[in-house]
């Protein structure tokens, strides 16, 4: 029932599925981790996830959301608003992007295909596409000032963020590019944006 628990009750399940999810895929991986699993970490009965998330894809897909939000933060204070933007300073944010995103276990679920598969054929349509927004809504703000300032070229703001999330996702792919090409591949690939976008 949806009134088994009370607010402050729901908001500690809550924090400790995220909690608990977290280090279940980072160790086991989303196929690998059930919904016993979690349940038997957070002292509620398997039912009871259906009150906070529709499925275990959901879970992953909030942390995953979460860790996002961290490595953008991270990102922009550590390196775009660190110092002026040069071609230098943003192929260094597409570098450290790629680092943050290949250390964390949440996020290098992704490299395996049938995980991909898996959060496309069971996440509703809108929360990919909300997934995105965030993307334009942290980057666009900061893509116009550097416009506006002359520093970045006059793209379409979204065609940059798109251009962005492009890299990303091609970083993914890092088994159909090959191990031995990968990182030369990558590098080259930010070297080119860096220099297409960037007006030093």
């Amino acid at each position: 029932m949806a009134g088994k628990f009370n607010e402050q009750e729901k908001e500690y399940i809550r924090s400790k599925l995220l909690q608990h999810g977290r280090n279940l895929f980072g160790d086991l991986g989303l196929k690998k981790t059930s919904i016993s699993d979690l349940t038997k970490r957070v002292n509620i009965a398997q039912g009871s996830f259906y009150l906070f998330y529709e499925s275990k894809e959901e879970l992953y897909f909030e942390i995953l959301e979460q860790e996002e939000r961290y490595i953008r933060e991270e990102l922009l204070h550590k390196v775009l608003l660190k110092e002026k933007l040069t071609k230098a300073t943003f192929r260094d944010f597409l570098q450290q992007a790629l680092h943050f995103l290949d250390e964390s276990p949440i996020v290098r679920l992704l490299f395996d295909k049938s995980t991909r598969e898996q959060l496309l054929r069971k996440l509703p349509q809108k929360k990919l596409e909300s997934n995105y927004q965030g993307d334009m809504d942290f980057l666009v703000p900061h893509i116009e000032k550097w416009q506006a300032d002359g520093i970045m070229k006059q793209l379409q703001p979204n065609i940059i963020v798109s251009m962005i999330r492009s890299l990303i996702i091609l970083s993914l792919q890092k088994e159909m590019i090959g191990e031995t090409n990968y990182k030369s591949t990558m590098d080259q690939l930010v070297r080119l944006i860096s220099e297409d976008l960037i007006n030093d």
